[in-house]
């Protein structure tokens, strides 16, 4: 995920990981819905956020049918808004999974006109 006190757009250009958009309620503690995914980390928005630094599990299901239970760590929040959440603890398979699923919607969004 993004470092915290970056701006949005430069944090966009310098990320370590791939994202793709997201849409699927999540659970993290509190329930929100994911914005994107990567194999970094998500971002969710929820309206309770909690402070950079609060460690999480966040459970959400990856389409067609996977489902995802990985801990991390709140890395930067807009307060009622939104929490980026880096995954520190993500099976093999669930990495694998979110892998498949960012590059098959990149490739996805490249032949979309």
């Amino acid at each position: 995920m993004a470092e915290p006190g970056r701006s949005g757009e430069h944090r966009r250009a310098t990320r370590r990981h791939p994202r793709a958009r997201l849409v699927t309620q999540v659970e993290a503690t509190t329930l929100g819905r994911t914005e994107n995914i990567s194999v970094g980390g998500v971002l969710v928005l929820t309206r309770e956020t909690f402070q950079p630094g609060t460690e999480v599990t966040v459970r959400f299901t990856l389409p067609p049918d996977q489902f995802i239970s990985a801990t991390g760590v709140v890395v930067h929040t807009t307060p009622a808004v939104s929490m980026g959440i880096h995954f520190t603890g993500l099976k093999d398979a669930d990495r694998k999974g979110i892998e498949s699923y960012v590059k098959q919607t990149a490739e996805e969004n490249r032949a979309s006109p």
